[in-house]
Parts: C-alpha cells; structure tokens; sequence
C-alpha cells in the first residue's frame, strides 16, 4: 500500500525547518525538489527561472535536481523544502497519514504513463498483454500496475526488475516495459527501436502526475507568494510549449545523458499531456475536484489507500488566484 511505502521514509525526514529566506537583492528565496534529473516535464519550472518570470515576482527559485534515492515528497510534507514534485496518489497517500502538503498546479492532465511494446508486437492493446502470459520489465507494486492487474488480472505476466536501461527491451528479452511515453519511447525511437505506446489513461486510470506541492504551513504564511509563484510558473510553461529550444540547451547542460536530441522531440509531444479542456478554459495546470476524487476511489478499490485513511485525505488541491503580470 502506497501509506506503508512512504510512512517509514517520512518519519526520517521530518525536520521541520522552512527554507525560504530573503537574498541580497531582496528577493525571497524558495526552493523546488524535483523527482528526476532536469528533463522536459519540467521544462515550464526551467522556462521561468531562465526567462526571469519568478524573479519579475520578487522570488529567487531554486531548482533542485531530484532522482531515485531522492524522497521529494516527503521533503515538502515536511518542511525541509517549500515546494516539490509528487504524483497524485503519492499526495493522496501523505495527506491520509496527516502530512501537511497540498497540489497547487498539475502539469500533466493526462497520465503520460504507460507500457511500451515493440511496433510489430502480437498484443494490440494493454488488456490483450495483461491478459497473455508475456513478460513485462516494470515495478509491479506501483499503482497503475495494480490498475491494470485489478481490471485484467495478470495472474500470468513475469515481471522483472525495472532498472531503467532500454537494453532488456532492446535486446527482446522482454515483451514490454513500463514507461513515461514522453521519455522512453523517444529515446528507442532515436535508437532506431521502432515501438508503440499503450497509455495507461486509456483504461481510465488518468491521475495528475508531475504535481507542484506546497508545504502547507508555507502556504498559510505566503498565500500572495504561492499565487505569484504559481502565474509566473503558468508563463514559464506558455512560453516553454511555444518555443522549447533554449531551455533545452539549459537542461541538457545541467544533465548531459539527456541529449538535445530527446529533449526537442519530448518537448514537442507536450501539449497532448499539459494541455486539456480545464487547462484551455481557465489556465494550465488547473485542477478538479472530480479528477481527485476520481483517483481517491480508484486507489481505495485497488487497496492502495484503505477507506479510514482516505476519509483523512481531506482537500489535496488549491488552485491559486491568476495574477496579472502583465
């Protein structure tokens, strides 16, 4: 279960000490923790710190490299920084063991995740693999692999071990592979790899995903700030699905394994996934209350939250007041 997975993990890394200070120029000084090393999802964070959007607000952000041994959502929900990047089942699960942490922006509408499988594969679709007895390079505890083993049973699937190396996939030792369709893909494109995606939102398991969280206690003091924050991050992502190049460049200095190459043909399958009718009707990275309590259920009928923790959960989200910056 998602609360037993992060529990241990959060009680380690309750410090309690706020990061945001003023610099020199006066500036405030706050912090972001991603969950990966810098890559196109989070090219919009990458625009408005480079095109200067959060420093025409009076803030100094700065963004922190995540990766695999990085715990960024227990580090806001304890205070160690003030803003991070979680999914949407890991907020739900923080919130249901009383963690102050809420969603302030959604990046992806749609679930970029998914399973890859050659291009000239034998299964047409993610129940006729679910169904077979193929197997499958991903980590069988997460919880959209709990989705499809719930809706199409994968009694007979053999999983191994998802290291993160296209090699097993390329190699055909395996039959597919979890994947981000934004990520693994290209890169097996560009490898000469021909491949097809089958999206994990198409079952209607849909979550947020790549979430801006805020520590709660920061948001009650700097409710303007976290506004602020937020516009000038919905620029950075306006101008970033506009023209991506430049940021690019900046990203692929900062983490050189992901080529320029990767990164232009990522960024251009972006607004698929950022993009959405709520986006386009209020701004991007609005949020429902349909869509989380959608996923609140969905987690309990998986039994990835149980229902005396959900009833917990409380309101995950925020949607902060759009500030004119004009």
């Amino acid at each position: 279960m998602l609360t037993r997975l992060l529990f241990p993990i959060l009680v380690a890394v309750l410090i309690g000490c706020g990061t945001n200070s003023s610099t020199p120029s006066g500036a405030v000084k706050v912090q972001v923790q991603l969950n990966w090393f810098p890559e196109s999802e989070f090219g919009g964070l990458y625009e408005a710190q480079q095109q200067g959007f959060f420093r025409n607000t009076g803030l100094e952000v700065e963004l922190l490299k995540g990766g695999p041994s990085v715990p960024a959502p227990q580090m806001v929900a304890s205070g160690q920084v003030d803003f991070a990047i979680v999914s949407g089942p890991q907020l739900l699960a923080l919130r249901s063991q009383g963690a102050k942490v809420t969603g302030i922006f959604a990046t992806f509408q749609q679930n970029p995740r998914g399973v890859v499988v050659p291009a000239d594969s034998k299964y047409p679709n993610l129940e006729a693999l679910w169904k077979s007895s193929a197997t499958v390079m991903g980590e069988s505890g997460l919880e959209f692999i709990q989705w499809l083993n719930r809706d199409y049973g994968g009694k007979n699937l053999s999983f191994v071990p998802y290291s993160g190396s296209l090699a097993p996939f390329i190699a055909k030792k395996v039959d597919a592979m979890q994947c981000f369709a934004t990520a693994e893909p290209v890169q097996l494109t560009l490898d000469n790899v021909p491949n097809k995606v089958f999206l994990v939102a198409e079952t209607g398991y849909n979550p947020y995903v790549t979430v801006i969280a805020v520590n709660d206690d920061f948001l009650e003091k700097n409710p303007r700030l976290v506004a602020d924050f937020t516009s000038a991050l919905r620029r950075g992502w306006e101008a970033y699905l506009k023209s991506p190049n430049k940021t690019n460049q900046h990203m692929h200095k900062l983490n050189p394994d992901m080529t320029l190459e990767v990164l232009s043909k990522s960024s251009a399958m972006l607004p698929d996934f950022v993009e959405s009718n709520e986006t386009r009707q209020k701004a991007i990275g609005w949020m429902t209350k349909n869509r989380w309590s959608t996923l609140e259920k969905q987690l309990v009928d998986m039994g990835q939250l149980d229902s005396e923790a959900a009833a917990k959960v409380g309101t995950p989200f925020f949607n902060p007041p759009l500030v004119d910056q004009q």
